[in-house]
């Protein structure tokens, strides 16, 4: 029998001087066009989570993470009866520094980033700009789990 496929994914939640930061993915991609999300992808078979996470924060926004990340959360989905299960692991990266410390470069998947606090995400999330408007492991749902960390 044969057993289903799991897709493994890490999603990244950077923050620096009480924001996080956010992209935007393009506005003519299949899933969730135009959506604010963290950064993250999927792991590659033989990488381990902080290779993943390091090479995805590379890929993304073109900056080298030296920080090992935190382990937030894990949340498990299917798009529907037919697709993968898929395995989400929420880490948490915090930088030094301020934001404007860091030069972002954006992958030609993504079209914009910005740097926003928790209220001001709260308020996207209003406005249906951010991926899972109502899920608990929508983008609003993932930063506030670590919201709530926070000392």
């Amino acid at each position: 029998m044969n057993q289903p496929l799991q897709i493994v994914s890490v999603i990244v939640a950077l923050f620096c001087a009480d924001k996080f930061l956010l992209v935007q993915r393009s506005k003519i991609d299949d899933i969730f066009p135009g959506k604010w999300q963290n950064l993250g992808g999927k792991i590659e078979v033989g990488e381990t989570v902080e290779d993943a996470i390091r090479r995805e924060v590379k890929e993304e926004i073109g900056i080298k993470i030296d920080k090992t990340p935190i382990f937030i959360q894990s949340y498990s989905w299917k798009k529907d009866n037919n697709s993968e299960i898929r395995l989400g692991l929420i880490f948490l990266v915090s930088l030094k520094g301020r934001v404007k410390d860091y030069h972002i470069k954006l992958d030609a998947e993504l079209q914009d980033y910005g740097w926003f606090t928790i209220e001001e995400i709260g308020e996207m999330n209003k406005k249906d700009m951010l991926i899972g408007k109502r899920s608990p492991t929508g983008t609003l749902g993932q930063l506030s789990q670590i919201d709530n960390l926070k000392p």
